[in-house]
């Protein structure tokens, strides 16, 4: 660890390494339900589509600590009842259970309880119920030395939100509490931690192990009460970066492979955008400022298009809006409802430009989706029994021939989006349609 702090100041003071400059090459994927039922199946598919794209990442020296990976799944009411039944308390069945996936730091148990505290007294200030805390179990074995290393801490807090909300109220509320507890955090200048997701609706396991590890590292990924209308993945390849446990992907709403080139000019932007910041739907904004505090690029895109998700926009068309296509007024091709809603767009937020190819989810909507060059592959099959497969890469899952109805790549732009409680498939016309047709009387106004 020593030699790696020596070695990374080296190249800071040479000029050759900035964190702000972090990118990724990475292998990104997604299985989703297109009838909207959750099944164990899409949680194993998305385990082993995440093995076979271990080649995607890089791997240490010591042959088993990685650049990171992980997998994003919906919450399982059943698998988390019995782990609150075993703290003693009783469950809540009127109340949807909030899961907090935490980093905290490990050799410092001094540090590891305020981290508790901010987040118990956080919760407690807001009207939570805090059913307890779990120790997350882990395989630590399966690490390298450098993951090993710098391992943090895994906890979950399970909790209840004492008042009855609507479930996009209570994700907002949750948003807006955990954005609080990391500024206390930072207030305080604590180091190593980090929640990993906190909500009502998904949850995010990932960690700095080789790929292939995922489900051995957490056993509990392996218990067949894990059943999700989704999984996204990821696998990550760190171009001119160093790895860490908390940039590891999946973020809290999407999995990015790619570069965004314009990075500093979005977070200029955004700094600007924070000045004129309001809504009614927040207690207050100021809570949600910074809104990047990623050191990636992909960290960054994510905090903006969580922010944008809470705001009430779905994810498809938050996709739109910072990763738009490629058209022109004069073009013949793009349809003219497809113009006028992308004109629209254009005006409210500049665009987060570069090679990339995003699996995303507001927890309501799946999407995957290509930038206007389509220069990070994203290839897809739909089968028979109601599956939707995409990755970096085809033949990540063994599927039989005469199940698959249609099979194909996402060109440049291309979006195929999933509405899960409606358990629809939208392609890339049929989502832009819908979307234009929403946004027509705004439009029009404007």
């Amino acid at each position: 660890m020593k030699n790696y702090k020596k070695n990374k100041k080296i190249l800071e003071q040479s000029f050759n390494y900035k964190a702000e400059m972090e990118h990724d090459a990475c292998g990104v994927g997604l299985i989703a339900s297109t009838n909207g039922k959750k099944s164990r199946k899409i949680v194993d598919f998305g385990i082993e589509a995440l093995k076979a794209i271990w080649h995607r990442g890089a791997v240490d020296a010591d042959g088993k600590s990685g650049d990171g990976a992980g997998i994003q799944i919906e919450i399982a009411p059943d698998f988390f009842k019995e782990k609150i039944l075993s703290t003693g308390h009783t469950l809540d069945e009127n109340k949807r259970i909030c899961v907090g996936m935490v980093f905290l730091p490990r050799t410092d148990y001094s540090e590891q309880e305020k981290c508790r505290e901010i987040i118990e007294s956080a919760l407690l200030a807001e009207n939570y119920y805090i059913y307890g805390w779990r120790q997350v179990p882990i395989n630590p074995s399966v690490l390298g030395k450098t993951a090993d290393q710098n391992r943090p801490e895994i906890a979950q807090v399970m909790f209840k939100k004492n008042e009855t909300l609507l479930t996009n109220d209570l994700e907002r509320d949750l948003f807006e509490t955990r954005k609080k507890i990391e500024k206390v955090a930072r207030d305080k200048q604590i180091k190593d931690f980090y929640i990993c997701s906190f909500s009502s609706r998904s949850i995010v396991y990932k960690g700095m192990f080789l790929a292939e590890m995922l489900s051995e590292f957490y056993p509990d990924l392996n218990d067949k009460k894990l059943t999700s209308r989704f999984a996204i993945f990821h696998q990550r390849y760190s171009t001119n970066t160093f790895p860490s446990w908390d940039l590891a992907q999946p973020f809290r709403t999407l999995a990015h492979n790619g570069e965004i080139n314009t990075v500093k000019g979005n977070i200029n932007w955004m700094k600007i955008h924070e000045q004129d910041m309001s809504s009614p739907l927040f207690k207050d904004v100021k809570n949600l400022k910074p809104v990047i505090r990623s050191s990636s690029d992909s960290g960054a895109l994510d905090n903006v298009f969580e922010l944008l998700t809470h705001s009430g926009k779905l994810a498809p068309l938050i996709k739109l809006m910072m990763i738009p296509d490629s058209w022109s007024k004069r073009s013949k091709t793009v349809p003219k409802n497809h113009q006028d809603l992308f004109n629209f767009l254009n005006s409210t937020i500049e665009p987060w430009d570069g090679p990339a190819a995003i699996c995303a989810t507001d927890a309501k909507w799946v999407l995957a989706s290509s930038d206007r060059n389509g220069l990070r592959p994203l290839r897809y099959s739909i089968t028979s029994d109601n599956l939707f497969f995409a990755g970096s890469e085809t033949g990540m899952i063994k599927i039989p021939e005469e199940k698959i109805i249609e099979k194909g790549k996402l060109g440049p732009g291309q979006i195929i989006a999933i509405d899960l409680k409606k358990g629809k498939l939208f392609k890339d016309k049929e989502i832009k349609d819908l979307l234009a047709k929403d946004y027509k009387n705004i439009i029009n106004k404007s």
